[in-house]
């Protein structure tokens, strides 16, 4: 039974991976699974204080779950509304069970990581060539996945681009329902596209260079024809904040291979740039990173506007979880009836959240969720740049720096498939200090 538990519970930390490229039930049921497993194991172990993981990172982010369920509790008090528990339930009290990566991962041993790391390029192998195909194909790929399950009476269109060369080119969303999802998922992978292509360069493997290579490109293709900006900066800074730690800080490459580095990064960038600058539909992928506007920018102001009243009124306890649609909704009529000339706008933009983390947190869970998850930011940062894990590792954890920026214009920390992979990845990353603290103190 002990190794029942224990290779059950590796089994579907394993295949939840991969599977959050191809669908959220499915990465979300074998997570539970995991858990559950791993947390029978260590009870049944009597490994009582390997259950909650011992750093700083961890710690911050329990207490993020632990206002959750003082928020929640408070509003349960005082709301006098039927059903609200099953509507906090079902909107973001919910995402506490999403934690589970984080905790699922500290169940392993040294000797599971290198197949959770394995798993893990999986995914990003899955998330590029669904990408890829994602953008030729006018049919959701997701159909692929849904349709063995449950039948459908119409099809689910993906968004036109144009055409290149009489190539129709579609906005690439993967397996994903959305194309913001999949390009949140993406942004994880940027330091490791990149950094791990000019790893190669240095190695000098041309067989090596040749496949990081391919899939550099064809990242950075997917990446285009997501078109997520949101996301697009989150790599960005991503990107920066690892190169400044693996020059300068590391000093895994040399400083005169910066300017190589770069030079063949950038020249990667313009040349796919430049073959879809020559065509409608290249404009329009590209129009949008160069200051054209998008009819979803004026959207997220409106947004915006509904929700900072919230905030204000609200400033400690936020209006609680799953209230964020019905209080929105209060101040939307205000506004519409103040600005008669914009009631239309109030009607048809977005109301499922705040499309931008901390604006959303600030409004549900008050001002101090916000500090406490900017907290969990600056601790990750600073633990992260004194890290000495080793680099292919270290490369997967860049990502989730640039996710905390983001989430300045969209809620990718409400996002299921992009939060699951979120907490897996700070579960790897404080596994893997917590490793190397045992192995220093020996």
């Amino acid at each position: 039974m002990k190794e029942f538990l224990k290779k059950a519970h590796l089994f579907c930390l394993l295949a939840t991976l991969p599977s959050i490229g191809i669908s959220v039930s499915l990465s979300q049921g074998f997570l539970v699974l995991s858990f559950f497993f791993g947390i029978v194991d260590q009870l049944k172990l009597g490994n009582w204080k390997e259950i909650l993981p011992n750093h700083p990172v961890s710690k911050i982010s329990i207490s993020l779950f632990l206002w959750y369920g003082i928020v929640f509790l408070i509003h349960l008090v005082f709301d006098n509304s039927a059903g609200y528990t099953k509507a906090a339930w079902n909107g973001e009290l919910k995402d506490f069970f999403l934690f589970f990566g984080l905790l699922s991962v500290g169940f392993t041993t040294k000797e599971d990581l290198p197949k959770v790391y394995r798993a893990l390029f999986w995914l990003f192998l899955i998330l590029v060539f669904t990408g890829v195909a994602g953008g030729f194909t006018p049919v959701r790929l997701s159909r692929i996945i849904s349709d063995l399950y449950k039948t459908s009476s119409s099809y689910r269109f993906t968004h036109p681009l144009g055409s290149i060369s009489s190539i129709p080119l579609y906005i690439s969303i993967g397996l994903m329902n959305t194309h913001l999802t999949f390009g949140g998922l993406l942004q994880f992978f940027s330091a490791f596209a990149v950094f791990g292509f000019l790893r190669t360069l240095i190695q000098g493997d041309k067989k090596r260079i040749l496949i990081a290579g391919i899939l550099l490109f064809l990242y950075c293709v997917v990446f285009l024809l997501n078109q997520a900006r949101s996301s697009m900066i989150g790599a960005g800074v991503s990107i920066f904040f690892a190169g400044i730690h693996l020059f300068f800080i590391r000093k895994e490459f040399s400083k005169s291979f910066l300017i190589k580095g770069a030079s063949l990064f950038l020249g990667l960038l313009f040349l796919i740039g430049l073959v879809l600058a020559f065509s409608p539909a290249g404009k329009k992928v590209i129009g949008p990173l160069f200051g054209k506007e998008k009819h979803t920018d004026s959207g997220r102001t409106f947004i915006w506007d509904s929700s900072f009243p919230l905030v204000l009124e609200h400033p400690i306890i936020g209006v609680g979880p799953g209230n964020y649609n019905k209080e929105i909704e209060k101040v939307r009529t205000v506004h519409s009836e103040e600005y008669s000339e914009l009631a239309y706008f109030y009607e048809v933009t977005q109301r499922g959240h705040a499309h931008n983390d901390y604006f959303h947190l600030a409004s549900v869970f008050g001002i101090p969720a916000v500090l406490i998850y900017l907290g969990l930011g600056a601790i990750l940062i600073a633990y992260l740049f004194q890290s000495k894990q080793d680099f292919q590792v270290i490369l997967f954890f860049y990502g989730l720096i640039g996710f905390f920026v983001s989430g300045l214009f969209q809620c990718y920390f409400q996002d299921d498939e992009v939060v699951i992979l979120f907490w897996i990845l700070l579960g790897l990353f404080v596994k893997g200090e917590i490793l190397i603290s045992k192995r220093d103190n020996a």
